[in-house]
């Protein structure tokens, strides 16, 4: 085997590897364009109905807390 043909095949792959990086990367960055885009609508749909977008129950309020000390305390 010559030395050119090596180094144009090493050349090759490395372009190649480079290739499959870059694609890797940009399937990435359009799945979280594509995520970005469907919180947004989300949001955007409940701001037209004023609701809240992500409503969390899983979280107490400080209402919730404060009724909940008292009536133990009663």
């Amino acid at each position: 085997m010559k030395k050119g043909n090596l180094a144009a095949t090493a050349a090759k792959k490395a372009q190649d590897t480079q290739a499959e990086k870059r694609t890797a990367l940009l399937k990435q960055e359009q799945q979280k364009q594509f995520d970005n885009y469907e919180i947004a609508l989300q949001i955007t749909k409940a701001r037209k109905r004023n609701e809240e977008a992500f409503p969390s129950t899983d979280i107490e309020t400080l209402v919730e807390m404060a009724i909940k000390v008292v009536a133990a305390n009663f």
